[in-house]
């Protein structure tokens, strides 16, 4: 009965998201194990009165616990949309602006490191051909690990500069075949790769075949050798391969509150938001909804790829020669610069001259 109402909730919300709904579920289950209440029988005769004072001992239980603020913000976030689907009058509790006010500003309390180019070098030096492709891919682009590995040949356009990245998939082992045909956010997107990112996709597409049958010989798991996407592995083992790499380079860490990895793959994510150059560029780019996000969304393809050459070398690990598009952009500046220095001397040197004539005064001496 309990699974029933959830899954009702869930219908008329419209979450669809397996990923939400486990996080929904969870939630709720927690709160009535707090109360030591049944949720078949909960909502008959309550007063606003009763809620109230519900929702005040959950949270007191949850303080004696030392849930982290977010925690508890995304906690109760779940039970007021429950809440709000089964009796409508929840929506005039107190509560949820008294919750609104404590939990204002929480944030995560893992530590996470925002690494910098420097600190991805040390990181992808140890990697393969597999991993640096991969990873490149993601500090370049601003994808999730989800959508890396949900990723076909057909999706990359390398036959342009830069190349496109067409994001419209992401992987969730909770599905039959693996691959939803949408992200996260269930919007369609693309980004784009510099060119070491392109030449580490190119060298690894040559290894690709050799890796498959290998990996299908070696696993004792069931391998399909005719994955065709472009990393035929899951999302875990992704982020398996990225930890390894981690440990190799010295800069493994973990946070000592919640035990997690403090440099895991989404800090590519994460570097890309705060290193491209360009944030309203780059929160465009990661699919994310921002006020400048309707102006790119109406930039064509091309302008795109413009303006992100202009920030390409800030989001390119390993180096290399400069962009040849951005040194043209430099002389071009220094070009207009010169014509400028020209004109104001031009300008100085009339002015002078007016200056000497305006004071001269002739000789009357006799």
């Amino acid at each position: 009965m309990t699974e029933k109402i959830i899954e009702e909730f869930f219908n008329k919300k419209l979450i669809t998201s397996s990923n939400t709904q486990r996080s929904y579920k969870s939630n709720i289950k927690k709160y009535f194990k707090l109360l030591n209440k049944d949720i078949n029988s909960y909502f008959k005769n309550k007063t606003l009165e009763d809620y109230e004072s519900d929702l005040n001992k959950a949270y007191m239980e949850l303080e004696k616990l030392n849930t982290p603020l977010l925690t508890r913000k995304t906690f109760f976030n779940s039970i007021k949309q429950f809440m709000f689907t089964i009796d409508k009058e929840c929506k005039k509790l107190d509560f949820w602006e008294t919750i609104k006010q404590r939990t204002r500003g929480a944030d995560s309390i893992s530590k996470e490191l925002i690494p910098n180019a420097k600190d991805l070098k040390a990181v992808l030096t140890h990697g393969d051909a597999c991993s640096r492709a991969m990873y490149l891919m993601m500090a370049c682009t601003g994808m999730r690990i989800g959508e890396l590995v949900a990723l076909y040949e057909e999706d990359i356009d390398t036959s342009v500069k830069p190349a496109i990245v067409n994001i419209r998939r992401s992987y969730d082992r909770k599905t039959e075949n693996k691959i939803k045909l949408m992200t996260k956010t269930k919007k369609k997107r693309i980004s784009f790769l510099t060119d070491e990112a392109k030449d580490a996709l190119t060298e690894w597409l040559k290894l690709r075949k050799d890796y498959i049958q290998t990996a299908t010989s070696k696993s004792k798991y069931y391998k399909d050798e005719d994955d065709d996407r472009l990393f035929p592995m899951c999302d875990e083992n992704a982020r398996t391969k990225w930890k390894n790499l981690v440990i190799k380079s010295g800069l493994y860490e973990t946070d000592n509150e919640t035990n997690r990895l403090t440099l895991h793959p989404h800090c590519l994510r994460k570097f890309f938001r705060s290193y491209l150059g360009n944030a309203d560029l780059a929160e465009h780019l990661m699919g994310h909804a921002t006020g400048m996000d309707k102006y790119y969304r109406n930039m064509k393809i091309e302008d795109l790829q413009h303006e992100f050459l202009k920030y390409a070398h800030n989001v390119t690990i390993f180096g290399g020669t400069v962009d040849s598009e951005r040194i043209n952009g430099l002389q071009d500046q220094l070009h207009e610069l010169q014509k400028e220095n020209q004109e104001l001397k031009k300008d100085m040197d009339k002015l002078m001259r007016k200056v000497l004539i305006d004071n001269y005064k002739p000789n009357n001496s006799e």
